[in-house]
Order: C-alpha cells, then structure tokens, then sequence
C-alpha cells in the first residue's frame, strides 16, 4: 500500500497509542488534530478512503518496547508512512471495468503459485481405488481448479463425497484417459472374498423372502436349497423328532453330485432317525439355539466318517465331493421351539456369516412354523368337509360317488391351471354342494315320482340354506358363494340369483360341468364305458346354455388325453362305468339303524360346536355349551369333559350337562375308565361298568360308559365320557360319532384354551396366581359405577407384608416368594367366595369386599390377620411364621369416591397403623 517505513523517531509522534481517533483513509493514520482534512476524522481528505472493514497492516518486525508490542502482528493500525503524512506519495490507480475486477476474483491465475484460500482444500481418498483431484490433475497436467470445475461441469466423470470430488480409473479410462488404465488392475483376494460374501448374504435374504411366501413345507426346502446351490453351497435340513432324541433328513440339496453321493453313502429309509449323539455339531446347535462353525476340513470329514460308520477314504471322497471345507451348523427355532436344524457345507464360509445364517435359519423356521399352522388349519378344513359330506350322504340325498365327484373336478382344475388353492376350492365345493338339503323334509328328497309345484319351491331352496350354513362357520365361509350359485345356469336362467356368464364364480362352473357329465353317466340306470361318446356329445349341447363353452371344451380334451394316454384315474373311472349300478334306492331299500338315520347328529353337533367356538372365547362358558351340545342332540344321560389340572397327571372335571351334580371331581391319570383312555390314547365302550374293575363309582344306577380321547397335534389334550343308565348302550355307530366331532372338538378346546391363558397371563399375577393392579382397578371401577347406582357401598382392605425385605436378605429371595405365596393362600381362605383378592405389587396385596360397610370390613380385616398368624412357610428344613401385615381399611363413599381416592385413604390407614406399631 504505502512504501515501508523505518523504525526511527517513532517514539515522538504524538497519536502512538490512540488508534480509536485515527482517520480512517486510504493512506492516513493520524489524530483528528493533525489530519488534513481538518478535525473531523473520518472526512474526506481529497484521498480515496479505504472500504470497509480494511485496514492497513504494518510490517511485522521484532518488537522491542510495549509500543512495538502493539504495533506487531495484529495490531490493527492505519497510520501511513511518516514520509506520506505531509505529501501523499500513494496515488491509487483507476478503478478497473466490474466485470473485470469479478472475473479476476474468481478465476485466479493459473501460472502463479496457487493460494489456498481460493481453492479447495487437499482431501484424500476416503477409500481404496478412489482419485483425488490433485491425483487426475498431475496424470493429465491440468491445474487442480480445471480439473474441479471440469468435474463440477461433467465432462469428467467424478463422484462428489463431501465437499470433495473423486474419480475412478476404470471411469476415467472410458472417458478416454489412457493414462489411467495401469491404475485399473483386477481385484486382489480380499475383494473377491469380500464379493463372494456379499452374494452370500443376498441369496440368504432372497432365499429367507421366498420361504416366507410359500405355504407347504417342501417347497420351502426347494426354494432355499436352490438359492444356497446359486452360490455353491450345499444344504442339507433337519427335522427334531418328537422326542427330541434325534433327527431326520427332511430335504437335501447337493446339486449335480446327488447320484454319487447315493452311491457312496448307500440306500437310507426315508425315516431313518440320526441319533444325536452322532451329530455333536448339530446337537449343540439345538441345545444352546445358536449357529456353529466348523472351519477343520479334516474334523468335518471325521464327522463323516463317525456319522456313516464307514472308512475314511469314502468320507473324504464325500467331503470331496460337496466341496467340504467349511460349514456352519444353525437351528430352527420358532415360537420358541426347536423345530430342527439347517447344515450349509462350501469351501468359504467363515465365522462372520453366523448372523446372516443364524437370521436365515428364523425366517426359514418362521415359514415352515406358517406352513404348519396352514396344514393343520386344511386338515380341519377336510375333515369338516367329509364330515359334512358324510352327514349328507346318510339321508341317501347325494350320490355314494361323492368322492370320485370331487376328485373328477379337482382333475378338471388342475387341467385348467388352477392354483392349489383354487383347486381345493373346486373340490369343497363339490362336496358341500348339497348340504342344504339336510334341512328339507325325507318326504320331497325321497319322493320316486315328479315333484309338483309347491316341492319344487322347497326343493330350490337348498342353495340358499347352504349358504347360510356355511357363512356361520367361518374356516368355509368363503365356499357359501360357491356352493350358492350351484344351481346357475351359463345363460342366466338358473336359481336361486339368475347369475349369468362371469358373474358365476368359476370353481363353480367347473363343478358344473362335472355335475352334468355325472348326471348322463354315473346317475343313468344303465351305463358303459361304450356310452361314454355320447355322454359328451350330450354335455356338447349344453353349451353356452348351463354351461360355460370354455370349461366344456377343457373337459372333453382333458377326457380325449387321459384316453390316450391310459393315465390311472381315467382307467379306474373307465372300470367303475363298467361295473352295474347296486341298487340302493327306493322303496325295498334296506332300513337304516337309528344312527344312519335322517336326523344326522353329527352335522348338528359339528354345525352347533361350529357356532359356539366362533361366538365365545371363554373357556368355561364354551366347555359347558359343547357338552349340553353333544348330551342334548345324542340323549346321553352324562357327558363330562375331562381336562389335565395344574397337574398335567391328574385329570379334572372341566364342565358335564345331565342329571347330578359332579362337583370338583379328579382322577389320576391312569386310574379308572377316563384315566387309563387318557393315558393309552385309545377309546373304550364298557357295555357294563360293573363288571369292569376299573370303574370309578360316581352314581350307582348307571351301567355302561363311553370314553373318548381328544387328541389334538399327537397329544392327549382331554376325555371325552358319556354315561347311560341302559346296559349295552354304546355301540359302533356312538364312537364313529366321537371320532366324526372328537379332531373338530379337539382343535376348538385347545383355541379356547390358549385364549384363556393369554387372558389370564394378562390379568394375574405370575407369582401368587391371584388377580394383578389392572384386574383389581377395573373392578374397583365396577363397584363404583354399581354402587353409584344402587346407594350401596363396598370395602377395600390395603395390606402389607411387614419385614419382607428382612426375610429376603436373611433367607433369600427364593424364600420371600414363598413367604408371598403363603399370604395368599391365607388371604383366600380368610374371605367369601365373592370377594376378590389381588396382588398390588411388590408386598402388597389388595382384598375388595363388594357390599361390604366399614364395621364389617374391621371383622374382615381382622379374620384376615388372625388367618395370616396361623400360616407357617416351609423354607429349607425350617418353618417360619409370617413376620405380620399391617392393613388399612377404606369404605366407599365415606372415604372416597373414585378408585384413586379409597386407595390412598386404605393406604393413609395402613402407614398410620405402621408408624403407631413403631
């Protein structure tokens, strides 16, 4: 700015010292008295002043008084030279064009020394592979700054992290810069392992998705080991036995070398069980639920060895073979139970992929869990369903061929392409499709000769009541459509709705087509195989009148290709035209027995249990309404329904319906008639009980009984007994019944329980088995909102175990919640019935006394104290007394009118007895 000034006489200026006055202009520096433009400091002075903010920095020298302390760096002073003071010798240029003065302070010079102020600081690389600017500005002698903006521009292909830009060789050199293509080299083993475990985890995701949206367990098998060969893994999944002592190969996948590895390890049986004492690897993994590694190529295959018994040599050449290296060991777990165990074998697999397989191995066990839950749920559906089927073909209203019917459309819909789900669709519907007649009058479905008008009305009818029938039970809600529009004709002229074309649903015009080829074959008087022709011919002309055209079509060509190819169900279907027609109906028709007869119980009872299980969740009140059920509709004198107590060996009477009372009744299992059924699994008729030895007496007129087990995922969940003051009163026809509802029963009972014990869980105490603070507030809020209602009044009693903690730091935790138990059991016993007893927390405990005032609450109160003193608990070999309880006593509306109010009052009540126990 101005020429540099010398050091000397620079302790003779009079301003040193006092910079806040000195001018601010371009070149001065000096007290308002001295400056030239007179004494106002920041006036012009006929020089252009300075903008802003700038300041004229000194030379920085070595300072040597104070003064030069503060005029060295950084001190801020605008005086100019002493020689500039008296005549100017700074004369500022011109000032240069705008645009000019922006471009040169953007664009810096590229031949001068780079400032960092200006450009971008140096960054590098955040990871390997990648260039940084200054790196591609050196390869293609570029200033940075060029490089920067031709990367901000685009016409380098450049990745922005940060506020930095980067490059990759491999990109530059298909930008054209040649000079970069030594940089491109192939990836080194690190990144090829990294590689292979990043597709390991894809296809352990892919493979984990897709199990969880198939639906039956095989094909879960398929899809996952299909997903882990992808990546050269072989897989080979395991199923616990029931036991838990052992395992079965479930599904294997080896890829191309299954054939040599059947040569090498020789035939198995399909249920060969692998004790687990032979597989540790895979018994660990089971017992501690967590995935193992196995990295010893040489232990792996003395596994091999130990497992198939054989030498060494064919162990390797197994291990060989699946490329036998490495594997890891992980189970299958859902809904906290071990269902099996999943082995993947390959050359890398390490350590760090035991998440990956470990979260694998959950979803895979989830779908297979899902898969279950859906095979069991289409079991029940079945045996509904041939229930049903059954019930209906004991009024001799459908065909005996019901099941060749059904297996002829499910045919049909396979040829059509349908999915299983449809299919077995096509196939209920077929079934059910005259359930409705079950409610017509023996006189209209038995009558030889033409119904007249009003029969006709009433026969049009069954459609409808299927329907119905079925909306109400809702596992085969969905066929009500199906089995509704049975009767609708392809040209709309059928009943009960007139449907027309589409609007059909199309299961149905499967099994319409089926109906029709049945009704010109099967149900003629006379038939052959010769007749078949022109069966078809006749199913032809109903084309686009009853019937859908497409779906005939597809009949008559699936039916052509079976005859041609001679499959097994068309050679069976062509032997069965061959047979003649047993005759079964009419008028010399051999009488049915009274269970075969028209009232078909068990649809009734299947139908009302159907009902009563979708209506109500309480597991007593559902127990009492299925045995009134079964008792009412089959006239037993008793039913009882025997359930495992809180001793899973003891059975106890859950609900009975007929005459007498049972009262709280238990059996061991084993002992008598109920118990040895539940403990052997196995109905037993007993034509005369006193005859039989293990009878239990209960009433001494009856003389036969009937026990049926109820079975429900291979466990006996209950007994089923019904009593019958006739000798010889069971017979064949009462246990075909207990089987027809006994799996339909089962599977209800065992719903209403978990729904029971989830409640419960929900609203007791885990420790005491008493009710738990929500439970007790809810009907705390009850009593309220009655007494509110009626003027009445009820009680509550705070009580709290004193010295418990004493208890627990003398005797252990363990023997505190004895101590806690113990108060319970006394609490139960010192109040009615009617009263509730609830654990608040920790020890303190809350006894609601409806319709209680305070003076009988004292009484209350005190039985329950006196009660306590009498309890002892057994901890160890030692039998102690409860240390004592203190209560408070509140009465609503004397002390309180909401829930919050009595209890702080009770509470108030009980510290104030503690603190006057001292």
């Amino acid at each position: 700015m101005g020429r540099s000034r010398s050091s000397s006489g620079r302790g003779s200026r009079p301003w040193q010292g006092q910079p806040s006055g000195a001018c601010r202009l371009r070149g001065h520096s000096s007290p308002a008295s001295r400056c030239p433009s007179g004494s106002d400091p920041v006036a012009t002075c006929g020089r252009r002043p300075l903008p802003p903010g700038r300041w004229w920095q000194p030379p920085s020298r070595t300072p040597g008084s104070i003064a030069d302390l503060r005029e060295g760096p950084g001190w801020r002073s605008c005086r100019p030279p002493p020689e500039s003071f008296d005549a100017p010798a700074w004369v500022p240029k011109p000032p240069a064009p705008r645009e000019v003065r922006r471009r040169k302070r953007r664009l810096p010079s590229l031949h001068a020394p780079v400032q960092r102020r200006l450009t971008q600081p140096i960054a590098t690389a955040p990871a390997p592979g990648l260039l940084s600017v200054d790196d591609v500005a050196r390869a293609i002698r570029r200033h940075p700054e060029v490089v920067r903006r031709q990367a901000r521009a685009g016409r380098l292909p450049a990745e922005k992290i940060g506020r930095g830009w980067f490059f990759r060789a491999e990109r530059l050199v298909e930008a054209g810069h040649e000079q970069f293509r030594p940089l491109v080299v192939a990836p080194d083993a690190s990144d090829r392992a990294h590689a292979a475990s990043e597709r390991l985890v894809l296809a352990l995701s892919q493979a984990g998705a897709e199990a969880l949206q198939l639906l039956d367990t095989e094909s879960i098998f398929q899809a996952v080991g299909r997903r882990l060969a992808e990546v050269g893994l072989s897989s080979h999944f395991f199923l616990l036995t029931p036991d838990g002592q052992g395992l079965t190969v479930a599904y294997a996948n080896v890829g191309e070398a299954a054939e040599q590895l059947r040569q090498l390890t020789g035939p198995r049986p399909p249920d060969y069980v692998i004790p687990l004492d032979q597989v540790p690897v895979l018994k660990r993994a089971c017992q501690t639920r967590q995935a193992q590694y196995l990295g010893d190529t040489n232990l792996l295959v003395e596994r091999v060895t130990h497992l198939l018994g054989s030498d060494a040599e064919r162990a390797r050449k197994i291990g060989n073979l699946l490329h036998m290296r490495t594997a890891i060991s992980a189970p299958l777990v859902a809904r906290d139970r071990v269902l099996g165990a999943i082995n993947v074998v390959g050359e890398d697999l390490r350590e760090s992929h035991l998440p990956a397989l470990t979260a694998f191995a959950n979803q895979t066990a989830a779908a297979m869990e899902t898969a279950r839950l859906l095979a069991e749920s289409r079991e029940l559906q079945e045996a509904t369903v041939l229930a049903l089927t059954a019930a209906v073909s004991m009024r001799e209203v459908v065909s005996a061929r019901a099941v060749q019917h059904a297996d002829l459309a499910d045919h049909l819909a396979q040829h059509l392409r349908f999915d299983p789900e449809a299919r077995r669709r096509v196939r209920y519907t077929a079934f059910l499709q005259d359930l409705g007649k079950l409610a017509l009058p023996e006189s209209i479905l038995k009558k030889r000769r033409r119904l007249n008008a009003e029969e006709r009305a009433v026969m049009m009818t069954h459609p409808v009541l299927a329907a119905d029938l079925l909306k109400r039970f809702r596992p085969l809600a969905a066929l009500a459509p199906l089995v509704r529009a049975h009767h609708e004709w392809f040209n709309g002229e059928g009943y009960p709705d007139r449907l027309k074309g589409d609007g059909i649903p199309i299961e149905t015009r499967v099994v319409s087509v089926v109906n029709a080829f049945f009704n010109v074959t099967f149900d003629l008087p006379s038939r052959s195989v010769e007749l078949l022709d022109e069966a078809l011919e006749e199913v032809k002309g109903f084309r686009g009148i009853g019937l859908d055209p497409s779906i005939v079509n597809a009949f008559i060509e699936m039916l052509w290709t079976a005859r041609d190819t001679q499959v097994d169900w068309y050679q069976r279907m062509e032997r069965e035209l061959s047979e003649p027609q047993p005759f079964s109906q009419g008028l010399n028709a051999p009488r049915r027995d009274s269970f075969t007869a028209a009232d078909s119980r068990e649809l009734q009872i299947i139908y009302r249990i159907a009902q009563e299980t979708a209506a109500v969740l309480d597991l007593e009140t559902l127990l009492k309404r299925i045995v009134s059920i079964i008792q009412e509709v089959m006239d037993y004198d008793l039913v009882l329904l025997l359930l495992p107590g809180e001793d899973p060996d003891e059975l106890q009477v859950g609900a009975h319906a007929g005459r007498g009372e049972i009262g709280s009744m238990r059996i061991p299992a084993g002992t008598g008639i109920t118990g040895w059924v539940f403990q052997h699994r196995a109905p037993q008729i007993v034509p005369d009980v006193r005859a039989d030895s293990r009878y239990i007496m209960l009433d001494p007129q009856v003389r036969s009984k009937l026990a049926f087990p109820l079975v429900s995922q291979g466990r006996v969940i209950g007994v089923l007994d019904a009593e019958s003051q006739e000798v010889d009163a069971f017979g064949e026809a009462d246990l075909a019944l207990m089987a027809a509802v006994g799996s339909q029963l089962a599977s209800c009972l065992e719903v209403a329980q978990l729904h029971d014990r989830l409640k419960r869980e929900a609203t007791h105490d885990a420790l005491t088995r008493l009710v738990n603070r929500r439970l007790l507030l809810e009907r705390v809020e009850q009593q309220i909102e009655s007494a509110g209602r009626s003027q009445g009044t009820f009680s509550i009693v705070f009580l709290d175990v004193d010295q418990l903690k004493h208890v627990n730091d003398t005797y252990g935790h363990l023997a505190g919640d004895a101590l806690l138990r113990e108060v319970a059991n006394a609490l139960t016993d010192a109040v009615r019935g009617e009263d509730l007893v609830a654990r608040y927390g920790g020890d303190e405990f809350v006894v609601l006394l409806p319709s209680t005032p305070a003076p009988a609450a004292i009484v209350v109160a005190q039985r329950i104290r006196e009660g306590i003193a009498r309890h002892r608990v057994m901890i160890g070999q030692r039998l102690i007394a409860i240390p004592g309880v203190s209560l408070g006593i509140a009465t609503y509306p004397d002390h309180g009118q909401t829930t919050a109010e009595l209890l702080a009052a009770a509470d108030a009540t009980l510290y104030a007895q503690k603190r006057r126990a001292g």
